[in-house]
């Protein structure tokens, strides 16, 4: 069992997922193969064209399937133990997931790019009538400059087969609601001949502005695997800070502060994600438990 007191504890996570790494103090290697070179890259002027118009991509076939499989072993073996999927943050290669992507989010968001202290995983189990976020906007603010700067994205990549059986994501796309009388601010204003599914394979990656209405399916008992991913969002740094705390994509934090950021999650997505009081008290108490380790230091 992982306590908030051994949770401060590195040799605890490494030895649960020993296919993974964790870097502690000494800052991940540059040399992540970056997706966009040969093979594997994208059209920026057709991924542009229908971002712009329906407010979304989804790109297939650009990330390197072992490593995201070293990752979906990974938050299987979190969720066998009782754990949130969302501390595979803990580990180097789910940030390296995104630093592989930086000429996409160089396309989009130019080559000052921060990440957001907003992140998350998801292990949608469809043998416990699992389910994605409910329909929601990731940021109710001003998330680009008309229709020709983006100030922020959210990234969204599938480590198994994400399924309308499963709970793929679903979106609005913005050209449809464009046709609305107003913004919907409710589910039930949304037309349901509108909505798009958008399933996905390990390897793909999907994207969104962060003023996009989308949520996540609820999963069939018939499905045939749970449907697991991570999402991380990021901004365009030139523009003023959209969270307190920015991150550097090729410095990702090191283990006690990624392990403090991963908590803060819970308290702040526990609107979006079922969190029973235990694993709210686990993770305030993970935080305090880091306080006072760096207060002694």
């Amino acid at each position: 069992m992982i306590t908030a007191q051994n949770a401060t504890n590195i040799q605890v996570w490494q030895k649960l997922n020993p296919q993974l790494s964790i870097s502690n103090g000494v800052s991940p290697g540059t040399d992540v193969a970056e997706m966009g070179a040969g093979k594997g890259g994208f059209d920026g002027g057709a991924l542009s064209e229908r971002f712009w118009d329906e407010g979304y991509f989804l790109i297939h076939d650009v990330l390197p399937a072992g490593e995201l499989e070293k990752l979906r072993r990974g938050i299987e073996v979190l969720v066998a133990n009782g754990l949130s999927p969302a501390l595979i943050y803990l580990y180097d290669e789910a940030w390296d997931v995104f630093r592989r992507l930086r000429p996409l989010l160089t396309h989009f968001l130019g080559d000052r790019i921060a990440l957001l202290p907003h992140f998350w995983a998801w292990h949608v189990d469809p043998d416990a009538d699992g389910s994605g976020w409910p329909p929601h906007r990731d940021y109710q603010g001003e998330s680009t400059i008309g229709d020709e700067m983006l100030i922020s994205l959210s990234l969204w990549v599938p480590l198994s087969n994400a399924t309308p059986e499963n709970g793929c994501m679903h979106v609005l796309p913005r050209n449809f609601e464009k046709g609305y009388p107003a913004p919907v601010s409710e589910p039930g204003e949304v037309r349901l001949q509108d909505i798009r599914a958008l399933p996905a394979k390990p390897g793909a990656v999907m994207g969104w502005r962060q003023d996009l209405y989308h949520w996540g399916g609820r999963a069939s008992s018939y499905a045939s695997e749970p449907r697991i991913s991570l999402s991380l969002e990021f901004q365009n740094a030139a523009f003023d800070p959209l969270a307190d705390q920015l991150l550097g994509l090729d410095h990702p934090p090191v283990f006690l502060e990624r392990l403090v950021l991963i908590a803060k999650q819970f308290e702040k997505y526990r609107h979006m994600q079922s969190m029973d009081a235990e694993t709210l008290k686990w993770a305030n108490d993970v935080v305090d438990a880091c306080a006072t380790i760096n207060h002694m230091q």
